[in-house]
C-alpha cells in the first residue's frame, strides 16, 4: 500500500511539472485549439479528358461557375507516345491542377504533340480562388497558368 501511494504521488508530481513547464497536456491542447479557426483546404471532384494534335493547341483558360472551376489547356510533348493525367490539390484559397505527361514506352516518330485537355473541378464552396496549373513532362515541372477564379 505504501508503494502504491508513492507511485501515485510520483505521477502527480510529473503531471504538475509538465503543466508548469509549458509542455502541452491533453487538457491544454484542447483549450488552445478552441479559439483557432482551422482553414479548410478546398476539395472537389476532378473531371479530366485529353486529346492529341500535332497542329492545334488549346489555350489555357479557367472560369468559375456554380460550385465549379472549368478549365482548358495544352501540354506539349516531344512525341505522341505520352499518357496525360491530372490531379488536383488545395490549400486554403488556392487550387493547383497538376497535369502530368508520362512516356508510355511506345515507339514514336519525333513529332511535337499538343496534348489538349479540358475538365472541371466541381463541389467547391463559393469564394475566390487562386487557380494554378502545373505541367510535369519527363519529371520536369513548370507552372503553366495562374489565375484568380470566382466560384458562386
Amino acid at each position: 500500500m505504501k508503494t502504491l501511494g508513492k507511485g501515485l504521488m510520483m505521477i502527480a508530481l510529473v503531471a504538475a511539472t509538465a503543466a508548469c513547464d509549458g509542455s502541452p497536456t491533453a487538457g491544454s491542447a484542447l483549450v488552445a485549439g478552441e479559439g483557432i479557426a482551422a482553414a479548410k483546404a478546398p476539395s472537389g471532384t476532378l473531371t479530366f479528358a485529353s486529346t492529341q494534335s500535332s497542329s492545334e493547341q488549346t489555350p489555357q483558360t479557367a472560369t468559375g461557375g456554380t460550385g465549379t472551376i472549368s478549365f482548358t489547356g495544352s501540354v506539349t510533348t516531344p512525341t505522341p507516345c505520352f499518357d496525360v493525367s491530372a490531379t488536383q490539390s488545395g490549400r486554403r484559397d488556392t487550387i493547383t491542377l497538376t497535369v502530368t505527361a508520362s512516356p508510355n514506352g511506345g515507339f514514336c516518330a519525333q513529332v511535337i504533340t499538343n496534348n489538349n485537355y479540358t475538365g472541371s473541378i466541381s463541389g467547391l464552396a463559393p469564394g475566390t480562388y487562386t487557380f494554378n496549373v502545373v505541367h510535369v513532362v519527363n519529371g520536369t515541372s513548370e507552372t503553366a497558368y495562374t489565375s484568380t477564379v470566382t466560384v458562386q
